[in-house]
């Protein structure tokens, strides 16, 4: 969700680009830096700032994963594990006899 390619939160490294109308001729100069830093340090104090300039309501999100994984579990929930242990199996594994449930 956060990081699936060309649809996840995060943007791609190709899509981040910096650009200042300073004489520094460095790819990241001292103001992109410190705006960098800012944006850090507002992050850091909020970190559903991140949500909001991604333009993502967070309880819809939230919303929409949680349905999503209640949908997968209740799909599944009518199969058997096979990775459910037998009484006999426990039992030599542990060295405990277990006993029926009432």
């Amino acid at each position: 969700m956060f990081t699936a390619q060309g649809i996840g939160l995060f943007p791609a490294p190709k899509k981040i680009t910096f650009k200042c109308s300073c004489p520094d001729w460095a790819v990241m100069c001292k103001h992109v830096a410190a705006v960098l830093y800012g944006i850090g340090a507002r992050l850091d104090e909020d970190s559903t700032l991140f949500f909001t300039l991604r333009a993502v309501d967070i309880h819809d999100l939230i919303s929409k994963a949680i349905q999503s994984k209640t949908q997968t579990m209740l799909s599944k929930s009518g199969a058997k594990s096979r990775r459910i242990l037998e009484d006999a199996d426990i039992a030599g594994m542990f060295g405990v006899e277990v006993e029926a449930m009432l």
